[in-house]
């Protein structure tokens, strides 16, 4: 488990001015998330409210984002939430695999073109190549279900697949 101290935050900082000096990096861009809340449960135990209450917590403020003239597209604000381990195990076992409760997963989450399947694949190979060579298993790919009836004229038609 990560511990967030004063090594931590210094480790971080060296990062950043490595990334800084090598072009990685624009003090510039620093107003990135600068409308960001917080909803927690502080008995540490998972709770469907707090996703309630972030939910609400961001309709509160729809204000503060961009919608398009269709009145649905949005500006990409939501909610993260914690995804139980478990939720993953069960993925990993629908490919057929056994998963290894002794080692960590990993979960990736790629956009891939909607429209260029040709693209897609690349896009899958460029990945796969890369996950393969630092010497991590791949159990499969999962096609993420959307609703896309909830989408606007512009979201729907610029959306990834």
């Amino acid at each position: 488990m990560t511990v967030y101290d004063e090594n931590w935050v210094a480790a971080e900082e060296a990062k950043r001015q490595w990334m800084d000096a090598n072009g990685l990096y624009k003090t510039d861009d620093e107003h990135a998330s600068c409308g960001v809340g917080l909803v927690v449960s502080i008995n540490g135990k998972p709770s469907r409210q707090v996703v309630v209450n972030g939910i609400n917590a961001l309709k509160a403020v729809w204000h503060r984002g961009a919608v398009d003239a269709d009145g649905k597209t949005g500006d990409g604000a939501g909610i993260h939430v914690q995804i139980p381990v478990p939720f993953f195990y069960d993925q990993i076992r629908r490919t057929g695999h056994e998963p290894d409760l002794d080692k960590l997963i990993a979960v990736g989450q790629v956009f891939l073109p909607r429209t260029d399947f040709g693209a897609q694949e690349r896009c899958r190979t460029i990945v796969e190549t890369e996950v393969l060579r630092m010497g991590y298993y791949i159990y499969g790919w999962r096609h993420v279900p959307v609703d896309t009836s909830v989408l606007g004229e512009k979201a729907n038609a610029t959306r990834p697949e």
